[in-house]
């Protein structure tokens, strides 16, 4: 196996500063461009490959960030693990990924412990669950976290304001002259939410608007399950009004209505703003979570947590946006 002086001596260049490349190449400005290529190019013949776990234990640092994230089948979390992924290689931090099983936080304590337990500078939290048992976890010291969706008091964080999201929708159906508001969700958007469940918030919306209660329609099912939308839609449509207005869960779950309701449909509105809702050719409006604005600003929140610097602020709020075709 290759060393670093095997590559210094293949590229004629000092140990130090082959090691100085390897290390640092796309922000090494003490080297030219020729240098820095000779030095990858001989490393590259000679199959030479960082040991990255040595350098660790000398720096005390694994230059890696630990994410739990919900179920990547959800298309949200996708998109969101993708562009977290990119902003921190940025930093010059990898990204470890773990998943929740379900849209649940039954086993985050495990995977937090988990990346923990691999030695990740700082933890990346996606939670939705009041009383998350990631406020209980014994981080280890010096490792920062961040908390993306909902945060226990007193956590640095990335919160979505999903009322606000939600009063976006309301409020462009009202201005269509919509009478009636369903909303279609999992089973589960009764018992969670960031931090009150998802369809009261709905509720307390169409009040402060005078607006009529919105009908709640729920299927069994993870909410990034179409086939499971789908049946759910199937038995709802029987007790739905005609040119009812449908809100999705998410944009899986607004999907699988407007593809299954036919003439029974009226105006459907996404939720996520992934691209599910954005390939349709009738494109659906959606409230978009922007979810890479999310990811930058955890990952800048993040960047000065593992710098030691004090962040302020130590809570960022996301603002949801509409987006209407």
């Amino acid at each position: 196996m290759p060393n670093l002086k095997d590559v210094a001596r293949e590229a004629n260049v000092h140990p130090t500063t082959a090691s100085s490349v390897l290390n640092d190449a796309s922000r090494n400005s003490r080297f030219g461009p020729e240098t820095r290529l000779r030095v990858k190019e001989a490393a590259r013949r000679l199959g030479y490959v960082r040991n990255r776990a040595a350098g660790s234990l000398r720096i005390r640092k694994s230059h890696t960030v630990g994410l739990v994230a919900g179920n990547l089948q959800n298309p949200f979390f996708a998109l969101l693990s993708l562009e977290l992924e990119k902003r921190l290689r940025l930093l010059g931090y990898e990204l470890i990924l773990t998943c929740h099983g379900a849209d649940n936080a039954d086993d985050e304590h495990r995977l937090e412990q988990t990346l923990l337990e691999r030695a990740v500078d700082g933890l990346l939290i996606w939670s939705e669950v009041r009383g998350s048992r990631s406020a209980d976890l014994s981080v280890k010291p010096g490792c920062p976290r961040v908390f993306l969706g909902y945060a226990p008091p007193g956590e640095a964080a990335v919160t979505i304001n999903i009322k606000d999201g939600l009063a976006l929708a309301v409020d462009h159906l009202i201005a269509r002259g919509v009478g009636r508001i369903a909303y279609f969700a999992p089973a589960y958007a009764r018992m969670s939410g960031l931090p009150k469940a998802r369809p009261d918030l709905l509720l307390d919306v169409c009040r402060s608007r005078g607006f009529p209660e919105p009908s709640l329609f729920y299927f069994e099912g993870e909410s990034w399950d179409f086939q499971a939308a789908v049946a759910g839609v199937a038995r709802a449509l029987p007790s739905m009004k005609k040119k009812t207005a449908v809100i999705g869960y998410n944009d899986v779950c607004a999907l699988a209505w407007f593809l299954t309701a036919g003439e029974q449909r009226g105006p459907v509105i996404g939720f996520d703003g992934t691209p599910l809702v954005q390939a349709m050719p009738s494109r659906l409006p959606f409230v978009d979570l922007r979810p890479a604005f999310i990811a930058e600003k955890a990952a800048g929140l993040l960047s000065k947590l593992l710098r030691g610097e004090t962040p302020s602020p130590r809570r960022i709020s996301v603002a949801p946006v509409f987006v209407c075709s």
